[in-house]
């Protein structure tokens, strides 16, 4: 803990699924916080996870460019969480994930910060159509581009105890006798825990000197959607019809549930689904950062039961 008494890490998206298990990390290896966050007043549960003082919130327009100079210059590392699933008429994809990553690592590289780590996603490139991860995949060449100490986290499906993927099919199968499975459930998933994401993040911070720009985290399990869907019924005790639906009635079915204030599904994501998220191997690993990652079944009854009839005691 003493290595890094007094640095301060500034954390943008401190106050969401990932940054909650980092945060805890940091505090414990002696870091400050700067937790950067759209409503600080409404994560006041962040503060008791370090001691009086140590975690400081942060009310910031991403682009006030002075305002994050002043944040970011207070900082030893600077840790982007920012992320987005879907667009809404405040929030698009190229300012949240290809502009802001530009002013960021611009800024970064302006102040001589030791080192910025930004959350990408998994299974990004050129030939992938979906604007979500066309905008990430521009957002990563902006960091590359300008700033060298710079490191490029690419986590497949995240799962946890907050999770939008187990928690939203679980909701789901709550009230609907069936889980649709698009494209017939086919698509390859390497699920990683969150837990995990925050060791790897550690990790790439204490390195002292990272000679890869670039790491894909995948678990251990390479997995069809259409096995996920049955693990969690296990995990939940209900049985439910499993529906292949093919992509064009998925699409067709989308562009209905995405007018919706908090969309279940987009034609975007839909677009995702064509593509295999798994890791290439054309990048360091896990195995690199020296993590041995969960499975899916050693976490996910620690938090699903509480969709079982029966709850935490119910038999399975």
């Amino acid at each position: 803990m003493q290595k890094n008494l007094g640095k301060v890490a500034c954390i943008f998206g401190a106050s969401g699924f990932i940054g909650r298990h980092l945060i805890r990390r940091l505090i414990k290896k002696g870091f400050r916080i700067i937790a950067v966050t759209r409503s600080p007043y409404l994560h006041g549960h962040l503060k008791p996870l370090g001691n009086p003082g140590q975690i400081d919130l942060e009310k910031v327009n991403l682009f006030d460019e002075e305002r994050l100079r002043i944040l970011i210059k207070s900082s030893d590392v600077v840790i982007n969480l920012v992320g987005i699933l879907y667009e809404t008429k405040k929030q698009k994809f190229e300012d949240i994930h290809a502009k802001f990553p530009d002013l960021l690592s611009k800024l970064c590289s302006e102040l001589n910060i030791k080192k910025l780590v930004h959350i990408s996603a998994l299974g990004i490139n050129e030939t992938v159509s979906s604007q979500y991860m066309q905008s990430k995949l521009k957002g990563e060449k902006n960091i590359i581009n300008n700033f060298n100490c710079s490191v490029i986290l690419r986590p497949s499906v995240i799962f946890g105890p907050e999770d939008k993927f187990f928690n939203r099919f679980a909701s789901i199968a709550e009230f609907l006798p069936i889980l649709p499975l698009i494209g017939g459930g086919l698509t390859y998933f390497q699920p990683i825990y969150v837990g995990d994401i925050a060791k790897s993040i550690m990790a790439v911070l204490e390195e002292e000197e990272i000679n890869n720009n670039i790491f894909e985290l995948g678990g251990p399990q390479i997995i069809t959607y259409k096995e996920l869907m049955k693990i969690l019924l296990k995990e939940i005790n209900k049985k439910r019809f499993l529906v292949p639906i093919p992509f064009p009635f998925a699409k067709f079915q989308a562009k209905i549930l995405q007018l919706l204030p908090k969309p279940l599904l987009t034609v975007d994501q839909i677009e995702m689904l064509k593509y295999d998220n798994i890791v290439t191997n054309k990048y360091p690993t896990l195995k690199d950062l020296k993590i041995n990652p969960k499975t899916i079944e050693s976490v996910l009854p620690n938090y699903i039961w509480r969709f079982r009839k029966g709850g935490q005691f119910a038999k399975l």
